[in-house]
């Protein structure tokens, strides 16, 4: 009786394991689903070799602009700068998932069904060598490399996708979409004289009644690093 007490025990035990591992396994969600790759998706060494080219090729030039003036640079890019040689350029900018969910958000809601909103652009800038800008607000990081991003539309047989906003240019509550390409060009200039789109009134009608401000869809003041 004792013998088969010594052998039934342990294959108790085993069946038990067994049962168990089955059983914690069984209340385990499904997999996550994994979501079909954009195109657009590289490879870590790809990204490392971007990241050296930059390096090698733009970022010891823009070092080398900010730390020192000399006959050349001055010839070549005139610029009133006084040389810093501490300067460190910005490598990398931080957009946080908040940011990105409240500002497509944004222009979304303020931008008419009769504009397709097709996708974002990216704009390089760089930020005066001063405290404010001209409306008063800070600047973040003075002398440093920063980008602005707008959303982007396409209008009529053209096939680029380019940057708008909204300018009430008139003071008359009566938006108008202006393409940021057609202004950048012209940085002396950026508001008179703007190529720009007149909006269907009648699909702004509560629109340009709640918003009386310039209605920007451009967005900055994005953390920059070096």
């Amino acid at each position: 009786m004792k013998q088969s007490n010594l052998i039934g025990y342990p294959i108790v035990i085993i069946l038990t394991a067994i049962i168990t591992f089955f059983t914690l396994n069984n209340c385990k969600g499904p997999d996550r689903p994994i979501a079909n790759k954009p195109t657009e998706i590289i490879s870590f060494s790809d990204a490392l070799e971007l990241y050296q080219t930059y390096t090698d090729n733009r970022s010891c030039v823009i070092k080398a602009f900010e730390g020192k003036r000399d006959s050349t640079l001055i010839k070549l890019c005139p610029s009133n700068r006084k040389a810093n040689e501490k300067f460190k350029p910005s490598r990398s900018f931080f957009l946080s998932k908040k940011f990105l969910d409240q500002y497509m958000a944004y222009v979304k809601s303020i931008t008419p069904d009769s504009v397709d909103i097709t996708g974002y652009r990216m704009y390089l800038g760089n930020y005066p060598d001063k405290e404010k800008f001209e409306n008063g607000k800070p600047i973040p990081d003075p002398r440093r490399n920063t980008f602005f991003m707008a959303p982007t539309t396409i209008t009529g047989s053209e096939s680029i996708h380019r940057g708008f906003t909204f300018v009430d240019k008139n003071k008359d509550g009566t938006p108008e979409l202006v393409f940021l390409e057609n202004e950048l060009a012209d940085p002396k200039n950026p508001i008179r004289g703007m190529n720009r789109s007149k909006i269907n009134t009648a699909s702004f009608f509560s629109f340009a009644n709640i918003f009386q401000e310039e209605l920007s869809t451009i967005a900055n003041d994005l953390g920059s690093h070096p």
